[in-house]
């Protein structure tokens, strides 16, 4: 990371539906902490050269900065005014999870000088142009378990529920065409799912945080992003579980993600994953009988 920008401004990012959004509503629970959830376009960000690209972040950063200073308020997907704990309502009696974004503004109550943190995140895109950002900014990634994950795609109507992240493939085209090549929407969130955790591990090394331990810390882990969240003490709750004995191919899925060779074991273990599955068969048993 280079010291052109200003450090307290810094980029998230983290696998789509691992807790990034919970984030940013954490975040702004501090004083002096600005967190914005998708704020910019940036399907128009996908062909630009490298020092174009940051230089357009930067611009918006700044125009953020003024627009936070002047008006009291953000460019940020909104629920009522203020980033959610959980884009995603509970699913209805049909099992369909409705969107609660309903605005692009946000009310900002908790800046008392010009030197707050400002934090942007964008899960696909940034994830796929970290070897250009990382470089450039400070940059953090939510990682959650990958059985969780998957389980979570298949629950709200995104792409990533089809196996296509179109923001990261507008910029890599690799990626795109691997995804087009293959015709299992399970085997293209496969590969999804191998492409984040990667590029986690080769350009954030030592800046991810586990969503799991979000959760169990209250809050505090946080404090790798910001030295202030150590007063965080929300009370939260897991939904890794949620999905286990409602989705009929969860222990396929989770027998199918152990038995492959995956840069998510860098960040977990298979035991993790293995224990989930077996509690959720069992809870399944019991149910039945």
């Amino acid at each position: 990371m280079t010291d052109c920008h200003r450090p307290t401004d810094a980029l998230l990012t983290g696998l789509p539906r691992s807790g990034t959004t919970l984030t940013c509503h954490l975040l702004n629970k501090l004083p002096d902490s600005v967190a914005l959830h998708e704020p910019m376009q940036v399907a128009e960000l996908a062909a630009l050269a490298p020092s174009d690209m940051t230089g357009r972040i930067e611009a918006f950063f700044a125009q953020q900065r003024a627009m936070i200073e002047r008006e009291g308020k953000a460019t940020s997907k909104s629920n009522n005014g203020s980033v959610p704990s959980n884009p995603w309502g509970n699913p209805d009696e049909s099992g369909v999870r409705r969107p609660l974004i309903d605005g692009l503004e946000i009310e900002v109550r908790n800046v008392t000088g010009p030197d707050f943190r400002l934090y942007m995140k964008h899960p696909a895109f940034f994830t796929a142009a970290l070897p250009i950002l990382a470089a450039h900014f400070e940059c953090f990634a939510i990682v959650r378990n990958p059985l969780a994950v998957l389980l979570s795609w298949r629950n709200v109507p995104l792409a990533v529920g089809e196996g296509w992240m179109p923001a990261a493939q507008r910029h890599d085209r690799a990626l795109d065409a691997a995804l087009k090549a293959q015709p299992s929407v399970l085997e293209r969130q496969f590969i999804l799912l191998d492409y984040c955790f990667q590029r986690y591990a080769d350009h954030l090394p030592g800046r991810t945080l586990a969503y799991e331990a979000i959760i169990a810390s209250r809050g505090r882990s946080l404090a790798l992003v910001d030295p202030r969240a150590e007063r965080l003490d929300e009370a939260l709750h897991s939904r890794n579980g949620l999905r286990l004995t409602r989705d009929p191919d969860a222990c396929d899925i989770a027998r199918r993600l152990v038995d492959r060779d995956s840069p998510c074991w860098l960040f977990y273990d298979r035991a993790e994953v293995e224990a989930v599955a077996s509690a959720a068969a069992h809870r399944s048993t019991r149910t039945a009988g």
